[in-house]
């Protein structure tokens, strides 16, 4: 699932608003945006995964971004980093390759699109496109 469930104009989860959420889904994959929580410390966020996914789910989070992407797994993470958003400062696309079941893994991109106009987000797209190919 992608969630971008934070409350009000915070862009935290630390209202328990769009964690409860994500805890009635049970979702097994967790594209995330905004994903701050706490202190946003590894302790923090791990809390945060435990807590509304469970203690067997692995997670990244894109460092040094004011409202970062995520990708919360419940099968292993392998490898993951991020790549640049060209549009904003504040945040990147975060990606992952995922060890599933079976003898080809997944791999998710966490994307945040800015709103602000169809010029702007496919400038994003086309840098996605470029990244993933």
């Amino acid at each position: 699932m992608a969630a971008n469930l934070t409350s009000e104009n915070q862009q935290t989860y630390d209202g328990g608003h769009g964690a409860r959420i994500l805890q009635g889904l049970r979702p097994d994959l967790c594209l995330i945006q905004e994903f701050n929580y706490g202190s946003n410390s590894p302790a923090a966020v791990r809390t945060f995964v435990d807590t509304t996914f469970g203690t067997e789910f692995s997670y990244y989070r894109e460092a040094g971004a004011q409202i970062p992407n995520g990708i919360i797994s419940r099968h292993p993470i392998v490898a993951s980093g991020e790549w640049d958003d060209p549009a904003v400062s504040n945040r990147d696309f975060a990606w992952a390759r995922i060890d599933v079941p079976g003898p080809t893994d997944l791999w998710a991109v966490s994307v945040h699109f800015l709103t602000s106009g169809s010029t702007v987000r496919d400038t994003e797209a086309r840098a996605l496109r470029e990244f993933i190919n």
